[in-house]
């Protein structure tokens, strides 16, 4: 029995945090039923690099958070699709949504939908929170990573503010509130009471960036960019080999020492009393310039493996899909790597296992509004009613 089994969730989310969130949830068994507008599918069905799939609404952006859950179609604009979410609410453990306005204008707001069941957990996402003047604002990963000032503290000190690529923090934010949720289940099953839960993605992204948060409070100023290199730990940074790139992972004191003495620099060897953080910080370029020196006479792949059994953390900088296609492979059958859907290829869906009932993917995916009758049919919606329904647009 997987530890979600037996929970619904209504999902009313788009895009990649607050899918992801639901998608975790289903990993672990729970049955979790997407709700979309008829005329304006998630816009992730039509987003990812294989064009075929992007025509059927099925696109790799969108399998791979959706996948395995049911999918409806609901005008909530009409008074009928708002009846429906209703009766589906009365049926739900877990509602999610991350409308930039939230459900309340459709009176499906948390005291609304709690008023029909005062046991749902009802969670909402957003980009800035409720309780302040930036509330309602729209907001996508990119313009959270300006608004938090991660721009300010990624790339090096000449370059222009930089984003960083992959959409940490959509995926942060929905790590965060996956873990909320989990935990207002457990709440629950103790109290028998519902809760209101708000995630919201500048907080999820100041959290992913608390110790340069805590430097800058205390310094009343925003650090200095280092890029690649960290002079204050120069074990700690990116060094050119004879033919590529690699990351030093050297990071404490015992890690520097392990490291010059890898690297044959005895006379960097001083007296453990000596050799502190302020003395790595004062020498720091000179230091990165004598392990520099010696990195470039081999490959990034010998050092990497030579450094690692001396205990110092180091990786050849890899290409992406190089990894997958090699490293991968080596590591399968410990991955959560598993099949999308009707194809080919697989998407890693979780970063944890468990012995028994952990995380597993149901290969199913559904087309936008495909289990609408199934679900509104187990609410006793007749055949002829969905007729009239899907006729006037409500489904």
């Amino acid at each position: 029995m997987q530890a979600f089994d037996g929970i619904r969730v209504l999902d009313f989310t788009h895009v990649f945090a607050g899918p992801f969130a639901t998608s975790q949830l289903a990993l672990m068994g729970a049955e979790v039923i997407k709700i979309e507008s008829p005329h304006e599918p998630d816009m992730m069905r039509c987003d990812g690099a294989d064009e075929k799939r992007n025509e059927i609404g099925l696109g790799l952006n969108y399998l791979a958070n959706n996948q395995g859950k049911k999918a409806i179609c609901l005008d909530l604009g009409q008074s009928e699709g708002r009846e429906i979410a209703r009766q589906l609410i009365a049926t739900a453990d877990v509602l999610v949504q991350n409308y930039t306005h939230g459900l309340d204008r459709h009176e499906l707001g948390p005291a609304q939908a709690l008023k029909i069941n005062p046991a749902l957990i009802y969670c909402s996402m957003s980009g800035f929170g409720s309780d302040n003047p930036f509330s309602g604002r729209p907001a996508y990963d990119a313009v959270i990573q300006a608004f938090s000032g991660m721009m300010s503290v990624n790339g090096e000190p000449t370059q222009e503010k930089l984003r960083v690529g992959p959409p940490l923090i959509d995926y942060g934010t929905g790590a965060q509130t996956a873990f909320a949720i989990a935990s207002a289940l457990y709440q629950r099953s103790r109290t028998g009471k519902g809760q209101v839960i708000d995630v919201n993605m500048l907080d999820a992204a100041l959290v992913m960036m608390t110790p340069l948060v805590l430097d800058a409070i205390h310094c009343g100023k925003t650090g200095e960019r280092t890029g690649n290199a960290q002079t204050h730990h120069p074990g700690h940074s990116v060094y050119a080999c004879s033919d590529d790139a690699i990351m030093v992972g050297a990071y404490t004191l015992r890690q520097h020492r392990s490291l010059f003495d890898a690297l044959d620099l005895g006379d960097l060897m001083l007296d453990p009393d000596q050799q502190n953080y302020a003395w790595l910080r004062d020498n720091g370029e000179k230091l990165r310039q004598r392990i520099q020196q010696c990195l470039k006479t081999e490959t990034a792949d010998y050092w990497e493996e030579y450094l690692n059994s001396r205990h110092v953390p180091a990786a050849r900088i890899r290409d992406m899909y190089e990894m997958l296609q090699q490293e991968q492979l080596q590591r399968a059958s410990a991955s959560q790597h598993q099949r999308l859907g009707d194809n080919s290829l697989t998407a890693p869906i979780a970063a944890f296992h468990y012995a028994t009932d952990g995380p597993e993917f149901n290969d199913y995916c559904a087309r936008h509004g495909g289990d609408t009758a199934e679900v509104l049919g187990e609410l006793g919606i007749s055949v002829k009613q969905l007729e009239t329904l899907r006729n006037s647009g409500v489904i």
